[in-house]
């Protein structure tokens, strides 16, 4: 399979790019309770998952394609919190498209 880049313009929440990044939920324990960043964890890693077995892999993209701030949804746990927005790709099989 060749992977190419299926969406150049997949933009994620600091949540989602730590664990996208790092497989790392680690820094959700700094701003919510135990309780919180695991259900948080859980609703990241199941969002990632869907997006894989639906579309293709995440991978980090270019940091200079990074919006310091915005209101626009984060393409992969939905959140509506405004706050960075990170550039990914989504890669996929380039003979699907």
């Amino acid at each position: 399979m060749s992977l190419a880049i299926i969406d150049d313009d997949f933009m994620v929440c600091t949540d989602c790019l730590m664990i996208i990044a790092n497989d790392d939920a680690s820094g959700l324990d700094y701003s919510l309770g135990e309780e919180e960043a695991e259900v948080r964890e859980h609703e990241i890693l199941e969002a990632i998952a869907e997006i894989q077995r639906e579309e293709g892999q995440i991978a980090v993209g270019d940091s200079g394609k990074d919006d310091e701030f915005s209101s626009s949804p984060c393409a992969c746990c939905g959140t509506r919190l405004a706050g960075a927005r990170h550039h990914c790709v989504l890669l996929g099989d380039s003979r699907e498209r």
